[in-house]
């Protein structure tokens, strides 16, 4: 009882505190806009084109698809389908970094706009801190309209406070990543729009999976994107930020340009729009047949649906053989041990591949990961952990940038080497239970082999750890560099701060 009282005694002061904080806050109620939805698909335009072209190629009947590995490639082709983009944009994102990329993005989509381009931008409110003069610029644009997720209503110093007060309300979180050009191409999986995504961070770059498609795979898309943008929980950017007036365009507008020409980066990626004919007319033959499914969580007032959790169920048990997984911040409960048996029960391998102490950029879900080494490799389950100082660094970094280590972000699956799974869905208790996720699944030998392809790199001696157990039961890392005996990590300190999260009963969370 005692503890009951003081922690109604906190939780009132912390209220009190976000009252007297908040410099900004945002109204209760406020009015919601109408619904909105995609426009038509384009019917001329690069992008139109390439559509129609694969179509004649193979049919109407199934969707195109090409893997974006490299993490350069994959920041061109979202600029190509951005510049090239000639009635829509449809953008969601969990994290909308203020770098060098994220202001390069925003400047193309505002590029696009001014030519007569909708865009729409749904964004998570949880990674916007400092954002507001832009946003609201942004939002005074006549084409430009932007919503934000689940936001709390203190936008100022009582922010971090609300956080605390609030956290079953605020906890959820929009972790669906996706980009939708012209409702005629799509490119999904598991990349923020962040420097670190693309090669670009002299910290640190990940390692991670996208996929471009076209096809039929696109109208269900548009048509989750079109969900999420009408939920009640996506609030118009005027409500957070106010309005702001046309002459802050381009006063925003200049001084954005004027900090991307400044960057050293701007060597390396064109600052206006380019032409990505020869690109376009080279996906044409790449891009792989198949068909598809797209898999997502339902939004809706508090938790969202389990919708991707099933479907990633249902995906999983059409292993005969074998499954390969990259999935970043593991945190195995029991869903993922109920499948790890079924699995083992049918003679399925499973190798997975996740951050070890030294790669990964989240050390307190390192910590809850770790528990489960032991009973995943007693369930038979062959776990890897990626090497910060793996050989395919030279292969992130986009050069001549030379970051410090290497992490890895992907979530994405083959069985069998001909069913595939990219998307957002970490095998954790957030992605489980309070994060929206969203995937493509990808039926397709050809697409599977090369999927497979790349996880047996990442895999392979010289990129990751693969765990083992001796006679006494212990752990032992093995590598092309030989076997140790205590976890790898970077330093000291990241041991030191895993060991003080784990004081922390916060798994749940994570």
């Amino acid at each position: 009882m005692n503890y009951m009282r003081a922690t109604a005694f906190i939780l009132l002061i912390l209220s009190v505190a976000v009252a007297a904080t908040g410099c900004r806050a945002i109204p209760r109620e406020f009015d919601h806009p109408e619904p909105g939805f995609a426009l038509a698909p384009a019917t001329d335009g690069p992008l139109a084109e390439l559509s129609k072209a694969f179509a004649a190629r193979v049919g109407d009947a199934q969707s195109g698809f090409l893997l974006l590995e490299k993490n350069d490639e994959s920041l061109w082709w979202r600029l190509a389908l951005i510049d090239s983009a000639e009635r829509s944009l449809d953008v969601m994102t969990y994290l909308w970094a203020a770098d060098f990329s994220g202001r390069l993005l925003v400047a193309r989509m505002q590029q696009a706009a001014n030519r007569g381009v909708r865009v729409r931008v749904l964004v998570d409110d949880f990674l916007t801190r400092r954002r507001d003069r832009e946003i609201a610029a942004l939002y005074a644009h006549p084409n430009i309209e932007i919503r934000i997720w689940n936001p709390g209503r203190q936008r100022r110093l009582g922010r971090n406070v609300e956080y605390l007060v609030r956290l079953r309300e605020l906890n959820h979180r929009l972790h669906n990543k996706v980009l939708i050009a012209d409702n005629r191409v799509v490119i999904s999986g598991g990349r923020n729009l962040a420097d670190a995504y693309w090669g670009l961070s002299e910290d640190y770059n990940f390692f991670d999976l996208d996929l471009l498609a076209v096809g039929p795979v696109v109208p269900p898309t548009s048509g989750m994107f079109d969900r999420y943008w009408n939920s009640p929980q996506a609030v118009p950017g005027h409500v957070l930020y106010g309005r702001a007036s046309a002459d802050d365009i381009p006063n925003v507008t200049g001084s954005r340009r004027r900090w991307l020409e400044a960057s050293p980066l701007s060597a390396l990626v064109p600052l206006d729009p380019e032409d990505w004919t020869e690109r376009f007319d080279d996906a044409v033959t790449a891009l792989v047949p198949g068909d598809a499914e797209v898999i997502y969580d339902k939004p809706g007032e508090g938790a969202p649906s389990q919708d991707a959790l099933v479907g990633l169920q249902r995906f999983f048990r059409r292993a005969e053989h074998e499954v390969l997984v990259a999935n970043a911040y593991l945190v195995p409960g029991e869903p993922f041990f109920a499948e790890a048996a079924l699995l083992e029960e049918r003679g399925v391998d499973m190798a997975i591949i996740t951050n070890s102490l030294g790669s990964t950029n989240q050390t307190i879900v390192h910590h809850a990961y770790a528990r489960a080494r032991v009973p995943m490799l007693e369930a038979g389950v062959r776990v890897f952990e990626m090497r910060y100082d793996g050989a395919m660094h030279a292969q992130l970094d986009t050069p001549p940038v030379v970051s410090d280590w290497i992490g890895l972000h992907a979530k994405a699956a083959v069985l069998d080497r001909k069913h595939v799974f990219i998307g957002s869905f970490n095998f954790s208790p957030r992605s489980r239970n309070l994060n929206t996720e969203m995937g493509i699944l990808v039926h397709s030998e050809v697409f599977g082999a090369q999927v497979a392809a790349v996880m047996d790199r990442v895999m392979a001696p010289e990129n990751a750890w693969q765990l083992r157990l001796d006679q006494n039961n212990r752990l032992a890392w093995e590598s092309a560099d030989g076997t140790l005996t205590r976890q790898p990590a970077q330093s000291f300190w990241r041991r030191v701060q895993n060991g003080i999260f784990g004081l922390f009963p916060v798994e749940q969370h994570l």
